[in-house]
């Protein structure tokens, strides 16, 4: 089967399972997120830390959330009865350590696009709107550039990253600096998000129409569209790599939708942008990793239609609940993501297939 970055970020997520420094890092994941307790016995054992990581996964920017959430344990305000400890010495490296590993991926992923324009680097970095967090220049991560170097080489090998890095971005990103490019790629993103329901905002609307009825760009509003949509792309791919690899780090499984545990596919449609899915099932899944927005999941199935279903989507909508008549049940709506882990490909498939524009230098 040929490679792909999908299937090659499955195969790190299969090696991480397997560290042993992974397993001692999802066991203080437990401890800090999981509290215990028997009424029987008198026995109750808190959460470590109290409310850390509750507080820590509230931005679902994996282990950046931890990090985050020590460097300001002292000044964070937090509601009543909420409450927070620091992380050990050793409980922090091992966060970091995890942390690094993310790190450390996306910066191979990114070091020709970085040569080429350090403010289109720090854009497409997944936790590139997320406060810094600090980490030992010492801690090394859980793998080596060598046991990444299949992903990475993937990742390079799509068709989106070969259409920006063969393109002159850096001249079109040249007088931006990092304050405008978060307000760019911020307003475009909370545009793009808006695919996951029913609304497309008027301003992405017309460029897909002119994308795919009139094959060209119009105006320099177009050719600006082009580029940051491309380098959300990317950017949105290296963020499930990254909660992929956070939740195999942390002990997590993929999640499966199979012919065993669908109630009923209740919605499938495709819009400009994306693929989307709305599937009711049997049961419910909670995880202390993560509240699963923003995680992927496989639909696995046979198609009331004929054929069979075999895809892969990140979730962007949970609902868990209980009936008298169903018994507990979760319903997940989500968007497909192709082998790049890219879910807006039904729109960077068009500006590939126009290519970018030229640009020209004054």
């Amino acid at each position: 089967m040929k490679s792909n970055f999908r299937s090659e970020v499955f195969k790190l997520c299969n090696s991480l399972q397997k560290n042993s420094v992974a397993k001692e890092i999802g066991t203080l994941i437990h401890d800090l997120s999981v509290s215990v307790g028997n009424k029987q016995a008198g026995f109750l054992k808190n959460t470590l830390h109290g409310d850390f990581a509750y507080i820590a996964q509230h931005s679902h920017n994996q282990f950046q959330g931890y990090l985050f959430v020590d460097d300001n344990a002292d000044t964070l305000e937090l509601p009543s009865p909420f409450r927070l400890e620091h992380l050990t010495e050793d409980e922090r490296i091992l966060i970091e350590r995890g942390h690094i590993t993310l790190k450390r991926f996306v910066n191979l992923c990114l070091k020709e696009i970085r040569e080429k324009s350090k403010i289109v680097s720090e854009a497409i970095n997944p936790y590139f709107l997320f406060k810094d967090v600090s980490c030992n220049q010492l801690v090394k991560p859980l793998l080596s550039d060598d046991e990444m170097c299949s992903a990475v080489n993937a990742f390079k090998a799509g068709k989106v990253y070969k259409a920006l890095i063969d393109s002159k971005f850096e001249y079109v990103f040249r007088k931006i600096d990092k304050s405008k490019m978060s307000v760019l790629v911020g307003t475009m993103e909370k545009e793009i998000s808006k695919c996951f329901g029913e609304d497309i905002s008027s301003d992405l609307r017309e460029f897909s129409i002119k994308l795919m009825e009139k094959n060209k760009y119009e105006d320099a509003t177009d050719v600006m569209f082009s580029f940051v949509i491309l380098m959300i792309a990317l950017k949105e791919s290296l963020g499930v790599a990254c909660q992929l690899f956070y939740e195999a780090i942390c002990g997590g499984d993929l999640i499966v939708l199979n012919n065993d545990n669908i109630i009923n596919i209740e919605n499938k449609s495709s819009n400009m942008i994306c693929k989307r899915y709305k599937v009711l099932i049997q049961g419910m899944y909670i995880s202390h990793i993560s509240n699963s927005i923003g995680s992927v999941l496989l639909i696995d199935c046979d198609s009331t239609y004929g054929g069979h279903i075999h895809e892969f989507g990140m979730i962007t909508e949970k609902t868990c609940s209980f009936t008298e008549s169903m018994g507990n049940t979760t319903k997940y709506a989500f968007v497909i993501l192709n082998e790049e882990m890219i879910y807006i490909y039904n729109m960077t498939e068009n500006i590939i297939k126009i290519g970018l524009p030229d640009v020209i230098i004054m």
